[in-house]
């Protein structure tokens, strides 16, 4: 299975996700987001909107286009219904039911996701491409209409691990991203941290440095190229990609990273990246009573189920159909 990975150049890049910095995104998770509205002209997908994530978690989701909230630089087209619904459902069961399961009461209420909005298309622009944004505290997410979930069922399973993946590395991996942020935006990320590789983030140019030298990131103690954009991103990167992967996934990317970035380092990149997590695994307990290797196991359990047949190993989600709304919807839905 291919291990999540944002290093590409962006002279390459086809299909980015623009992640949130500290500047951008400022979200204060005590603020209500969400506002109850009149459902009696609403479809059953927006009423599951609603009366799902609205009202028990507290986020705001908007996936009919509006031209307010659509970027000025990239052109981008409306989500189709059905393919929202099979995000929301697999955003339902791969990111806020783990939190809700595992997570100390109120968790996902306080510290995930408050605005979120679904675009159809990529972000279509001069330059590049982009897979989201996330302005001023709003996550946007592009290209649902391409979200495919797959199933092993039928005779032609060509590409089906890479659609897997795909929804996974794409999709899953930015929730627990970008809800990162609020986390070190409540509560400052220690300076133990941040003094690992102070020295080595490259703002602006954290795609191309490590592309044009031809230098694996990892060996400097970031979990991808992104990471070392910023304190900020690497906290929310080293957060999502080490929610998402399987253990053995770990370990690769660990096994990659076990060098010196520079003769003269102190440590290999392995090291720094494991006494990153010891120190974000410690500052998550102390401040947020919560024990990221629980959450990971949860979200792992959901995320990754292996399937071997006589042809090869597939991975595939343990719930199946994310394209229809869940039974327990309508046993809980108001009246109107």
């Amino acid at each position: 299975m291919k291990l999540f990975n944002k290093i590409i150049a962006p002279l390459l890049l086809s299909a980015a996700l623009v992640s949130c910095g500290s500047s951008s995104d400022q979200v204060d998770p005590k603020r209500p987001i969400f506002s109850p509205l009149d459902t009696t002209t609403m479809t059953e997908v927006q009423k599951y909107v609603q009366n799902y994530f609205g009202k028990k978690f507290n986020v705001d989701i908007r996936y009919n286009y509006e031209d307010r909230l659509a970027s000025n630089l990239y052109k981008l087209g409306p989500a189709s219904e059905a393919q929202a619904l099979k995000y929301l459902n697999l955003m339902r069961y791969t990111f806020f039911e783990v939190y809700e399961k595992v997570a100390p009461k109120g968790f996902a209420e306080r510290h995930t996701i408050k605005q979120l909005v679904l675009f159809g298309t990529l972000g279509y622009g001069p330059t590049q491409n982009l897979l989201g944004e996330a302005p001023f505290g709003m996550i946007q997410v592009y290209d649902i209409n391409r979200l495919t979930i797959p199933y092993l069922g039928g005779d032609d399973l060509s590409g089906f691990n890479y659609y897997y993946e795909r929804a996974r590395d794409n999709y899953i991996q930015t929730l627990y991203h970008e809800s990162a942020h609020t986390l070190h935006q409540d509560t400052p990320v220690p300076e133990a941290f941040l003094k690992l590789t102070i020295s080595d983030y490259q703002q602006d140019n954290a795609f191309s440095y490590w592309y044009v030298r031809g230098i694996s990131s990892l060996t400097a103690g970031f979990i991808s190229d992104y990471a070392s954009k910023s304190p900020e991103e690497d906290f929310a990167e080293l957060y999502g990609t080490y929610m998402v992967l399987l253990p053995e996934e770990w370990e690769n990317l660990m096994v990659q990273a076990d060098h010196k970035y520079k003769p003269d380092s102190r440590y290999t990149g392995r090291e720094i990246l494991e006494r990153k997590l010891a120190i974000m695994k410690e500052y998550l307990k102390a401040n947020y009573h919560l024990d990221i290797d629980v959450v990971r196991a949860e979200a792992n359990r959901r995320i990754c189920a292996k399937v071997t047949l006589p042809s090869a190993e597939y991975y595939k989600f343990v719930k199946d159909d994310f394209s229809m709304l869940p039974p327990s919807y309508y046993s809980t839905i108001p009246k109107d």
